[in-house]
């Protein structure tokens, strides 16, 4: 049994849905949560988790950056996204950074279960979408990526983001309201997306995200 496992994630419906499962498996003595960066590191600090699980996106941040942190200084420290976004580069990032798994917000409480023991146990957890040898083979071909990729890799995981949000069709208010942010935050990150994609307007973005893979239509 664990000692302890953090839950980082500034929904408090999603943090205490994944608390609820866990005090159930039996698996931490102690689960922890947190709503924020500065909440989930000064938490990590003091209580020194196992594990923890982070949402990829969190208010005015990003999970990834907090886990870089937190790995920093607890270098030991066991670290599992939790999102509900399935795209390969988020899954990649999340690993190049240090995550031990990647679970999807979806997943039932035995996937998620299951995830969590595979990670105890020393394993890169990853669902069914993508499998470990996979994930293995996208992590090594830096070299082998067509310049859009190299081009995309610039991009913040907020750029990422919010470039994946709009090419959707979200608009500006939809996403500073799901994201958290200002109305102005999202229109200067568009713009340097926009910047540093060589793209001119949206059809452009679109465009490359169609390339890329980041889209559907």
């Amino acid at each position: 049994m664990l000692e302890s496992i953090i839950i980082i994630d500034d929904h408090l419906s999603v943090a205490e849905g994944l608390k609820s499962i866990i005090e159930k498996s039996s698996i931490a003595k102690s689960i922890f949560t947190a709503s924020s960066y500065s909440e989930g590191l000064d938490k990590t600090l003091r209580e020194k988790p196992n594990l923890i699980l982070m949402d990829i996106s969190l208010k005015g941040s990003s999970g990834i950056e907090l886990m870089r942190e937190i790995l920093k200084k607890l270098p030991e420290t066991k670290i599992i996204m939790i999102s509900m976004y399935s795209k390969i580069n988020f899954i990649v990032e999340s690993l190049k950074a240090g995550a031990k798994g990647y679970i999807l917000k979806e997943l039932s409480s035995e996937q998620i279960i299951n995830g969590i023991k595979k990670v105890v146990d020393g394993e890169i957890f990853v669902d069914s979408l993508v499998s470990g040898s996979v994930i293995n083979s996208l992590l090594n071909q830096n070299e082998k990526m067509p310049s859009y990729h190299k081009t995309y890799e610039t991009l913040t995981l907020r750029e990422q983001e919010i470039l994946r949000l709009l090419c959707e069709g979200r608009s500006i208010k939809e996403i500073s309201n799901d994201l958290h942010i200002s109305v102005n935050t999202v229109i200067n990150h568009r713009t340097n997306i926009m910047q540093k994609l060589n793209c001119k307007n949206m059809i452009e973005l679109i465009r490359y995200s169609v390339r890329l893979g980041l889209v559907d239509f």
